[in-house]
C-alpha cells in the first residue's frame, strides 16, 4: 500500500470515530423525537391488541394475520412475530415476501445447531407453497455451511439439484439457479487445487479432472434448456472450455445449444405477452400452457403450470387442469399429493379439490386416519352449494367401502356406520343450512342399500333404509327412486316384494310427468314375465284404476289452463283499474244505479254524459258547478249534449286567460303525440327524477349525448307545469337506445335515473335487470359507512384484480344503503378479496364481503313452504309478502294446522286425485276442485 493510501484510510477511519462520538453525544442529549417514537409504538402495540381480537373472532381474515405480522415486526416483538407466522403458516399458504422475511429475520437469531435444524424446516416448507426462485437462492446460499462439514457437500449438490428441477426451467429466472449451483461446483473444485509448487498426486489428479467434468457438465446442461440470455452462458462457456477443455466444443454441444435457441425464439413471444398483459393475465398463461403441452414435456409443462398457478393462486379451474394433468401423466406419488394439498390450502371452498385429494391419499396407500382428517378439515371449511357436500361424502363412502368390504362382519359394521354419519349430515346440517336437498335423487340411500343387500344382514337391511326413504313425499313421488328399490328387490330379493313395490309406486307415483304411466307398464310387464292369470288381472285392476284418475287430472288441468289463457286473452289486464266487486260501499251504489239507467232512453244517458269530466276539445257550459269540472284525459273526446253550442264570447266574460310567460313550460298533460311515443323503439322512457331538478330537459340532454344524436327530450308535467319525474328521450339512431340502457341508475342531481325501453304502458313491467343467483366472480358487501364512494370501493378492491364494476346500492332518494356489489373479471381474483377484506376496516366501518348469492326471487325461502307448508291466511308474491296482502280463501277452508310433509304424499292418492295445485286459483276454480269427477 502507497503512502497515499495509508493516509487516506487513516483519516477516513478518523471520521468515522468521530461521527461516532458525535451520535454518542447526541444519544445522550435529551431527544425530542423520542416522545414521538412512544407514542407510535403505542399506537401499534393498539392495533396489535385489536388485529389479535379480530383475529380471534375470525380466524381466516387473510388481511388482518398480515397487518398484525408486518407490525410485530416493525415493533421488534420477535416472540410474538413467530407465533403469529406459524398461526397464519397453519392457515394459508404464505407468499414469497412473507417466506423471505421471515427466513430473514430467523437467521439473524439462529445460533444453535437445533436453531439450524428448525430454519432448514422452514425452507422446506417455503419451497412447497409456491414457485419461488428467490427462496431456492436463498436456501442454497444459507446451505453453502455445510460445505466445510462431512458430506456436506454431497447434502449441497442434492439441493441443488432440487432447485434445477423446481425452477430451472424457468425462462425469465432459471438462469440464476444454474449459475449458483455452477458457483458452488467451482468453489469445490478450488478446494482441491494443489498449493502453487506441490506436486499432485495421482488421486489428486483424478479428483481434479472429475471435478472439472462436473462444472463442464453443468454448463453443457444449463445450454440446452431454452433460458433467458443463454447466449452469455455460450460466451462463458466457450472461455471456460479454452482453459480446460480439449480440442473443439463438442458437436453435441452446439446442437443442442441451436435448438435451444430455436425453442428461446417460440417462447420469448409468449414471455412478452405475459410482461405485457394485465394481472391475471389467465388468457396468456392458458397459451403459454398449450404450447408446452405441445412440446410434450413434462417438465416444461408443469414448470409453466407452476409459474400460473403462483400468479393465480385462487383461480379454482387453473388448479384442477393442473391435477389432472398431473394425475393422467404420473397417476400417483409424492408430486401429485403435494400439488393436491397445495390445492385445497388455496382453494379449500371446491368440493372437487377435495375429492381428488382423497382419491390421491388412497392411491398412495396413506393410513386411513389422515383420510379421515382431511374428511373433517373439508366439512370443516365448507361449501358453497349443497351438491358438493353429496360429492365429497359419496367420495368418502367409496372410499370406505373400498377399504372395508372384504372384511365380513368389522368391515360392514364401519361401512355401515359412515354411511348413516353421511346421511345424517345431509339431512340434519345440510338440508337446513342450504333450504336445499342435496340428494334429491337419494342415490346415496341407493348406494347403502345395495351395499347392505350384499353384506351378512342381507336384503332385510336394505329394506329398512329404502322404507325410510320412502317416508319422504318427494321420494313417494319420484319414480326412479321406485324404480331402483324395484331392481334391488329382483336382484337381491324376492318376487313378492318386488310386486308390492311396484304396486306402492302405482298409487304413488306422480301424475303429471308420465311416473305414473311409467310404474303402470312396469307393473304389467312384471305380471306378464313372472306373475299368474289371477296376479295379472288383480294388476290390471289397479293399473285402469289409477290411469283413469290420472287421465281425469289432467283433464281438469288443462281445462283450467285454457280457461284462464282464454280469460286472459280476451281482455287487457289493467292493474289501475279497481275490480268489480269493489268493498266500497259508495262504489257499489254506483254501479248499482249505472245498471238501472241501461233501462233508461238513450238521450238521457247522453244528457247525464255532459256532468262527465272535461275532456279535450270540449269546454264546460258556464256555471257547471266545481265539482264536475275534472282534470283533463287527452284520449278520448265527449261530444257536448245535444243543442249545446259553445259561445267564445260566453266564455270570455266568465274566465279571464292568464298570460304566459316565455320562460313557463308548455302545457301540462301529455299530449296524443306524445301517448303515440309509448312503445316506440328510438325512445327510452327515464323515471325517478327530482321534482327539483331545474332546466331537465337540457341536463337530460347533456346526459344522454354521450350515447349518441338526441333527437328530443319530453319531461312529462302536470296541469299547472309542475314536473311529475318522468319523460321520454328519443334518438336518432335505434342503436343508441342500447347506450342509453347502459345509464339506468346514473345520478342525476343526487338521485338515481331509472331508465328503461320505451313500452306501451300497459306492458310495461319492472323488470329485475340483475342475476338471482350464485356469481363467483361478484362480491356482496355489507356493513359500509354511508359515505363511502364507489370511487373509494373501487381503489379499495383493485388491489386483488381487475374490479369491472363497484355499484354501491342507494335509494330511490338516491341514499346509500350501506351495501355494494364488486365485480371482478374472473372467479379468482373475487376469492382472493373474500379472503383478504372480509372483517376489514374502511371508512372506520367494518365490513362483510361475501360472494354474491341472492335468495331466489318468487320462491319461498323456507324447507317447509317447498313442500308444502302454507301457513293460514298467507298468501306470497314473487317477490315476498306485500303489506296489503290479504287471503282469499273461504275462511271455513282455512285450516289453524300447518300441512306436515309426511301428509303431502297422501293429499296426491286421495279419492279423486283433487289436490290443490301450487298456483293461485280463482273462485270458479277453487269452487270446481270439490265437484265430483
Amino acid at each position: 500500500m502507497s503512502n497515499t493510501d495509508a493516509m487516506e484510510a487513516h483519516a477516513s477511519t478518523a471520521v468515522v470515530e468521530q461521527e461516532k462520538n458525535e451520535n454518542d453525544d447526541v444519544v445522550m442529549q435529551d431527544d425530542p423525537d423520542s416522545d414521538q417514537s412512544d407514542e407510535e409504538e403505542e399506537v401499534n402495540l393498539a392495533e396489535i391488541k385489536l388485529l389479535n381480537e379480530k383475529i380471534s373472532n375470525s380466524p381466516y381474515n387473510y388481511q388482518a394475520h398480515v397487518d398484525r405480522i408486518a407490525l410485530l415486526r416493525k415493533c421488534g416483538e420477535f416472540e410474538n412475530l413467530s407465533s403469529a407466522r406459524h398461526k397464519m403458516k397453519d392457515l394459508f399458504p404464505l407468499t414469497k415476501q412473507l417466506w423471505l422475511e421471515w427466513l430473514e429475520d430467523e437467521q439473524k437469531f439462529a445460533e444453535s445447531e437445533d436453531d439450524h435444524q428448525k430454519l432448514e424446516s422452514l425452507f422446506e416448507l417455503a419451497v412447497k407453497d409456491y414457485l419461488s426462485c428467490e427462496i431456492w437462492l436463498e436456501y442454497i446460499q444459507y446451505s453453502i455451511r455445510y460445505i466445510g462439514t462431512s458430506d456436506g457437500v454431497k447434502k449441497l449438490r442434492n439441493l441443488a439439484e432440487r432447485a434445477l428441477s423446481s425452477v430451472g426451467l424457468h425462462v425469465l429466472k432459471g438462469s440464476s439457479v444454474w449459475e449458483a449451483y455452477r458457483e458452488i461446483e467451482s468453489a469445490v473444485l478450488a478446494t482441491i487445487q494443489p498449493q502453487p509448487g506441490s506436486i499432485t498426486t495421482p488421486e489428486q489428479n483424478d479428483q481434479i479432472i472429475q471435478q472439472t467434468a462436473k462444472v463442464g457438465l453443468l454448463f453443457t446442461r444449463q445450454l440446452a434448456v431454452p433460458l433467458l440470455n443463454m447466449e452469455t452462458t455460450m460466451v462463458e462457456y466457450e472461455e471456460w472450455w479454452k482453459d480446460n477443455g480439449d480440442g473443439e466444443i463438442p458437436e453435441s454441444v452446439l446442437q443442442s445449444y441451436d435448438k435451444a435457441l430455436e425453442q428461446m425464439e417460440e417462447l420469448k413471444i409468449m414471455e412478452l405477452a405475459l410482461e405485457s398483459a394485465e394481472s391475471p393475465k389467465t388468457e396468456e398463461y392458458n397459451a403459454y400452457i398449450e404450447h408446452e403441452v405441445k412440446s410434450n414435456n413434462p417438465a416444461r409443462i408443469q414448470c409453466i403450470y407452476e409459474r400460473a398457478i403462483t400468479d393465480n393462486c385462487l383461480n379454482a379451474k387453473l388448479w384442477m387442469d393442473y391435477l389432472k394433468y398431473l394425475t393422467n401423466t404420473l397417476k400417483s406419488g409424492p408430486i401429485v399429493l403435494s400439488a393436491y394439498k397445495r390445492s385445497v390450502r388455496n382453494c379449500p371452498w371446491v368440493a372437487k379439490l377435495w375429492v381428488g385429494l382423497i382419491l390421491t391419499l388412497e392411491r398412495n396407500n396413506e393410513p386411513q386416519n389422515k383420510v379421515d382428517e382431511v374428511l373433517n378439515e373439508a366439512l370443516a371449511v365448507g361449501f358453497s352449494s349443497a351438491s358438493e357436500y353429496l360429492e365429497l361424502w359419496r367420495c368418502w363412502c367409496d372410499y370406505t367401502r373400498r377399504t372395508h368390504e372384504e372384511k365380513p362382519e368389522e368391515g360392514m359394521t364401519v361401512v355401515r356406520a359412515e354411511f348413516k354419519r353421511a346421511t345424517s349430515h345431509l339431512l340434519n346440517n345440510v338440508l337446513p343450512g342450504f333450504n336445499e336437498n342435496a340428494d334429491p335423487e337419494y342415490s346415496l340411500w341407493i348406494y347403502w342399500a345395495n351395499v347392505e343387500a350384499r353384506g351378512s344382514q342381507g336384503v332385510e337391511e336394505a329394506r329398512k333404509i329404502m322404507e325410510e326413504v320412502m317416508k319422504h313425499p318427494d321420494a313417494r313421488l319420484n319414480w326412479k327412486i321406485w324404480e331402483e328399490y324395484y331392481h334391488l328387490e329382483r336382484l337381491h330379493g324376492d318376487l313378492t316384494h318386488a310386486r308390492n313395490v311396484l304396486r306402492h309406486a302405482v298409487q304413488s307415483s306422480a301424475a303429471d310427468d308420465g311416473s305414473a304411466e311409467s310404474a303402470c307398464e312396469f307393473l304389467v310387464r312384471f305380471e306378464r314375465e313372472n306373475g299368474s292369470l289371477s296376479d295379472l288381472d288383480d294388476s290390471m285392476k289397479k293399473v285402469e284404476g289409477r290411469m283413469s284418475k290420472v287421465i281425469k287430472r289432467r283433464e281438469k288441468l288443462v281445462a283450467f289452463a285454457e280457461e284462464r289463457q282464454k280469460k286472459q286473452g280476451g281482455r287487457k289486464f289493467d292493474k289501475n283499474k279497481k275490480p268489480r266487486h269493489s268493498p266500497n260501499k259508495k262504489e257499489n251504489r254506483q254501479a248499482t244505479k249505472r245498471n238501472i239507467s241501461n233501462t233508461e232512453p238513450q238521450e238521457n244517458i247522453k244528457r247525464k254524459r255532459t256532468h262527465s269530466p272535461n275532456k279535450e276539445g270540449f269546454k264546460a257550459p258556464a256555471g257547471l258547478p266545481p265539482r264536475f269540472v275534472k282534470a283533463k284525459s287527452p284520449e278520448k273526446t265527449i261530444a257536448p249534449p245535444p243543442g249545446y253550442k259553445p259561445d267564445k264570447q260566453q266564455g270570455q266574460e266568465n274566465e279571464s286567460p292568464t298570460p304566459m310567460s316565455e320562460d313557463q313550460p308548455a302545457q301540462a298533460t301529455i299530449t296524443s303525440d306524445e301517448r303515440t311515443a309509448e312503445g316506440d323503439k328510438h325512445t327510452v322512457f327515464i323515471s325517478n327524477m327530482s321534482y327539483s331538478v331545474e332546466s331537465p330537459e337540457e341536463k337530460l340532454k347533456i346526459m344522454f349525448g354521450c350515447c349518441g344524436d338526441v333527437k328530443s327530450v319530453r319531461v312529462v308535467r302536470d296541469h299547472k307545469g309542475k314536473m311529475r319525474g318522468f319523460g321520454f328521450v328519443t334518438f336518432h339512431q335505434i342503436e343508441d337506445v342500447e347506450k342509453a340502457l347502459n345509464l339506468d341508475r346514473q345520478p342525476l342531481d343526487g338521485r338515481p335515473l331509472y331508465v328503461s325501453r320505451n313500452t306501451e304502458k300497459s306492458n310495461r313491467q319492472k323488470v329485475f335487470k340483475y342475476e338471482t343467483k350464485i356469481e363467483k366472480h361478484k362480491l356482496f358487501v355489507s356493513g359500509l359507512n354511508f359515505a363511502t364512494t364507489e370511487e373509494t370501493l373501487q381503489k379499495v378492491f383493485s388491489e386483488h384484480g381487475v374490479v369491472k364494476s363497484a355499484r354501491i346500492v342507494v335509494t330511490k332518494g338516491g341514499k346509500s344503503k350501506g351495501i355494494a356489489f364488486i365485480e371482478y373479471e374472473n372467479e379468482s381474483d373475487a376469492a382472493q378479496a373474500v379472503m383478504k377484506m372480509d372483517e376489514t376496516e374502511m371508512d372506520g366501518f367494518t365490513i362483510k364481503v361475501a360472494i354474491s348469492n341472492p335468495p331466489p326471487r318468487g320462491r319461498s325461502t323456507t324447507i317447509g313452504k317447498s313442500l308444502g307448508q302454507v301457513e293460514r291466511g298467507t298468501t306470497v308474491g314473487s317477490r315476498g309478502k306485500g303489506k296489503s296482502q290479504v287471503t282469499l280463501i273461504p275462511r271455513s277452508l282455512q285450516s289453524s294446522k300447518v300441512i306436515k310433509p309426511d301428509k303431502i304424499g297422501k293429499q296426491e292418492k286421495d279419492a279423486n286425485d283433487n289436490t290443490i295445485p301450487s298456483k293461485g286459483l280463482s273462485n270458479k276454480d277453487f269452487a270446481g276442485l270439490y265437484s265430483n269427477p
